[in-house]
Order: C-alpha cells, then sequence, then structure tokens
C-alpha cells in the first residue's frame, strides 16, 4: 500500500505521522463532560452530500458520544456536528493527517482514528469545546509515552474493532461480579479491543501498557466462539457469530484483576463490607471492599426476532454502572433500521430509519447455533506441583502484604531464594488458554485421587513486549484455584477433598495463587 501524505509528514511506515506527538489523551482523567460547542462555528461549513443525515450506529464510518456525531468520508475528512444536528462541519485536522484516516471510532471522550499504515491517533477531549480538540500518536507504556500503536492488519476489518473509554465524568463505575460498585478510577480506562485471527480471539491495545498483542480477552464459550463483529464501549464488549448468537461482557485490564498497583482485588467474598467512595480510599482501606475476582464472564443477549447485519453497536447512554444500551442493524418487515434494547433487558424494540445498511446480513437463526461456531481448543496441556504451605511467600502472601503482586511472578521469587517446596498436591489443566478467565481443571492427590477444581487467571503487569498465548517465554498471571459448589459440599464426607481443604486450601473453598506458564511448563506460588 502506498502512502499518500499531505504537508511535510514522512512517509515512513515504521512509526507514525511525526506532527502529532503529544496531546491531552495522555495526561488523564482529563476535564469534566460538558458539550460546550464554543468554537465549533469556526469549522468550516461541510456542503457536499456524501455525509449521512443521522447516526443511530458506530461503524468504522459513523460515530456518536452524548455530545457529538462523527462522519469520516471517503478520502479520509472528518466531518462533526452536535448530536442530533443538522449541519456538519469539517474537522480541522495536522497537516500530516489529512486525507489519511480510513476509519474511526469514538467513546466517552476520545476518538480514534487509523490511518493507511494501521496506526492509531487519538483526539481528545471529545466532550468538551472543539477550541480544546488535539491528537497526539503517543500509544503504550509507560503511561502513553510508547511510540505508537498499529493494529493488526487482519483486526482491520468492518466492525471487527472498537474504542472503549471509562471516565470518572461519563461512566464514574462498575460492577464486579458480585454486582458490587467500585470507582472507576481517576486515570480512565481506555482500550482498542479488536478481532483477529479466525474470529475466536479478542486481542486488546491499551495506551498504558506494551506496544505488543499479548493482551487478549477470552472470547464467549472458553475463548472458542469464531464471531464475525465486535462493538465496545465503558469497558463493556458486544459480540456475534455469523447466526446472531450474541454476546455481552464488562471487562478491563484494570476491572479484571491485572492491575494491583493502582486498585485491589480479593478472590474472597467482600459481603459485608461497604464500597469505598473513591478509588484512592478503595486501595488503601481494607475495611472497605475490594474488587471481587474473578471477572464477570460472559453472557449470553436474548435472540433477535428478525433480520441483522454485523453493524453492532454498545454505547453509554450517561453515569451508572452498566448503564448501556445495545443496538444491531437490521430489518423489519422489510424496513431497514436498528433494533435496540437496555444491556440486560429481555426484549428488543426496532426503530425505522430507511438508510442504506451499512452492515453484512447475517444469517440470524431463531436458535442458539454458537456451538457451530468454535475454533479447536487451545493446544497446550499443562501440570505444576502445588507449593506448600509452609512457604515464606505463596500468592495469598502478596496479596495481604499489599504489594502490587501482579508484577512478581513466581519464577522471580525463586530466583531470589524464596523457593518453595512441593506439597504433593499436583494442579493438572488440558486445553489452558491463558486469555480465558475460568476453566476446569483438577488436583491430583499424593495417593493418585482426582479432585475437579475451577482454575481462575488474571493476566499479570508486563512493562515488556510479548507474545500472545503461551511461548518458551515465560508469561505471568496471577489467580485462584477454587473448589466448585458440589465438590465443597462433600468437604465434611470425602476424605481426600476434607484432607485437601483443611490443608492445602486452608479451610476456605476458593485459594489465591501466582503461576507462570509456557507451553510446557507450569510454575504456581
Amino acid at each position: 500500500m502506498q502512502t499518500v501524505v499531505a504537508g511535510p509528514a514522512s512517509a515512513d511506515r515504521s512509526r507514525p505521522a511525526a506532527c502529532v506527538p503529544f496531546g491531552t489523551g495522555q495526561v488523564p482523567p482529563g476535564i469534566p463532560s460538558t458539550g460546550d460547542r464554543r468554537g465549533f462555528d469556526t469549522f468550516p461549513r461541510y456542503t457536499g452530500t456524501s455525509a449521512p443525515a443521522r447516526v443511530d450506529l458506530r461503524t468504522e464510518r459513523t460515530q456518536f458520544n452524548r455530545y457529538w456525531e462523527f462522519t469520516l468520508l471517503p478520502g479520509g475528512k472528518l466531518l462533526a456536528r452536535p448530536r442530533n444536528g443538522k449541519q456538519w462541519r469539517v474537522v480541522p485536522l495536522p497537516s500530516c493527517l489529512k486525507g489519511q484516516f480510513t476509519a474511526i471510532s469514538l467513546d466517552d471522550d476520545e476518538l480514534v482514528a487509523i490511518d493507511k499504515n494501521r496506526w492509531i491517533y487519538t483526539m481528545d477531549p471529545v466532550n468538551q469545546s472543539p477550541l480544546l480538540w488535539n491528537w497526539t500518536s503517543s500509544w503504550g507504556a509507560m503511561l502513553w509515552t510508547g511510540s505508537g500503536q498499529t493494529l493488526p492488519a487482519d483486526a482491520v476489518r468492518p466492525n471487527g474493532w472498537a474504542l472503549s473509554v471509562t471516565s470518572p465524568w461519563d461512566n464514574k463505575e462498575y460492577l464486579d461480579i458480585a454486582g458490587r460498585v467500585h470507582p472507576s478510577g481517576g486515570a480512565k480506562m481506555t482500550m482498542v479491543p479488536y478481532l483477529y485471527g479466525d474470529g475466536s480471539r479478542i486481542g486488546y491495545a491499551d495506551p498504558w501498557l506494551p506496544n505488543d498483542r499479548s493482551y487478549e480477552i477470552g472470547s464467549p464459550l472458553g475463548g472458542r466462539l469464531q464471531m464475525v463483529a465486535l462493538s465496545a464501549s465503558a469497558s463493556t464488549i458486544f459480540v456475534t457469530n455469523r447466526y446472531g448468537d450474541m454476546f455481552t461482557r464488562t471487562f478491563d485490564f484494570d476491572s479484571s484483576g491485572s492491575d494491583s498497583v493502582f486498585f485491589r482485588y480479593s478472590w474472597d467474598s467482600q459481603k459485608g463490607k461497604p464500597s469505598a467512595g473513591s478509588l484512592p480510599q478503595e486501595l488503601l482501606d481494607r475495611s472497605t471492599a475490594a474488587v471481587q475476582l474473578p471477572a464477570p464472564e460472559w453472557e449470553s443477549q436474548p435472540k433477535i426476532p428478525g433480520e441483522i447485519t454485523s453493524a453492532l453497536t454498545v454505547f453509554s447512554p450517561g453515569p451508572c454502572a452498566e448503564n448501556r444500551e445495545l443496538r444491531v442493524e437490521g430489518r423489519r418487515d422489510g424496513r431497514t433500521g436498528f433494533w435496540h434494547k437496555r444491556l440486560h433487558a429481555q426484549q428488543w424494540q426496532f426503530t425505522e430509519t430507511g438508510g442504506e445498511l451499512q452492515g453484512e446480513l447475517l444469517e440470524n437463526s431463531s436458535v442458539d447455533r454458537s456451538a457451530e461456531t468454535l475454533s479447536a481448543p487451545a493446544p497446550w496441556n499443562l501440570t505444576g506441583s502445588l507449593p506448600s504451605r509452609t512457604a515464606l511467600v505463596d500468592g495469598q502472601t502478596l496479596i495481604d502484604v499489599g504489594l502490587p503482586y501482579s508484577i512478581v511472578d513466581p519464577r522471580m521469587l525463586d530466583r531470589i531464594g524464596l523457593k518453595a517446596d512441593p506439597s504433593g498436591y499436583t494442579l493438572s489443566v488440558k486445553n489452558f488458554d491463558p486469555a480465558v478467565t475460568t476453566r476446569e481443571a483438577a488436583v491430583i492427590t499424593p495417593s493418585g485421587t482426582r479432585i475437579p477444581v475451577l482454575l481462575h487467571t488474571a493476566d499479570g503487569m508486563r512493562m515488556s513486549p510479548s507474545q500472545p498465548g503461551l511461548t518458551a517465554k515465560p508469561r505471568h498471571l496471577v489467580g485462584a484455584v477454587q473448589l466448585p459448589d458440589a465438590v465443597w459440599a462433600k468437604r465434611k464426607t470425602d476424605p481426600a477433598v476434607k484432607r485437601f481443604v483443611n490443608g492445602w486450601m486452608r479451610g476456605k473453598q476458593i485459594a489465591a495463587i501466582t503461576l507462570s506458564a509456557t507451553k510446557n511448563d507450569l510454575v504456581i506460588r
């Protein structure tokens, strides 16, 4: 692909355009949302006929938030207008970005655009006066100071990627797996999730994390659902397969258990503890509830009773945990429009628009056919010794002392002399996919008895680039071993379960661990 550059930009494909290195997107949390329109009337009026009359869906060409609508025209011209307004105006761009954009996505107070070489650019703050809008190409560790990030080539597909932002101004809070409210934090939760490979993988780029492809969100059905479309907003991911089987999930690096530098987590029930009023209080005051892990899983959405396309949209209409609306382009009785409902509602409604369909028509079956769209299981079958409970440092110790444990790899503990003797118990897990949050596993006792368990994991925090999946290079994760309810109920009647619970599990149903995995071995602490 030949790059066409307007102005004094470099045609070097190995880096983003040089005229926009820094911007206010790098200074979280930004300023409160106002929807201020001052300065908008100084933008040139658009007098052409290619702009849409209405914007109802978030696609690679049309986007909206609470205050503004944007459309990207063929040729890379970016237009804006107030939400539900009439007059489109041309958004001024730095000279090196004119004519370069091929797709856009908007959420909360940020808009991202990708250029012809798939570099990501961020415009901020898009909940404020256009006089303040500015661009940056910086992305990645540390703290938005990386040299820039691209999307993978196979991720740049219609309805295959989206921007997600959770800010303290427009979203304010989120729910953990127990339904408890937590403050979203002062630095925002920003990511760009994308489908890649055969559609069963969801990678994500995060401006605070290394510029690599290593971070993933485990897809529905054990990481195996092959999806054809994705939308995202306020840490809510919305996906579908080719048969219209739809799933949603609340997920972010920060809320899922990986960021122990700025967030406090626990695998134990937080029942009886109040929610903190702010993130600093939640981090430091242990009388308040921590974020209970594991992260919430995917939820199946009800089937839509009509024709649909791959043009999915999820957006946050305002503050409040899980205040989301889902939209899916389609037809009813031959009339075009979109199906819509609130996140947890059970019935879809239809709004007619009369516009041309933007997405690809799906074979929307009346029954669930998700089992027909599964990829092969992960190839890694691993076993690892559970450490003796007499070890000086283990996964629970790291949580209890308040260290940023998601950066402490158990192999590092071994290297500095904090080794652990084997307990005699072994953990065995088949088809281990590190992107998946929860999977079945087994604990093998010294006598050979197999005890079914659940193995929960969340990514560790990496400050240097890595690869997705498992390789010969150790991958650090945090996690927990949990006894399923049926096994837990046997703790007084089954001798093997009783010994394991009273000994290794320390009398609890769930026990924190930290682990390090390669494609060949598993080290647990």
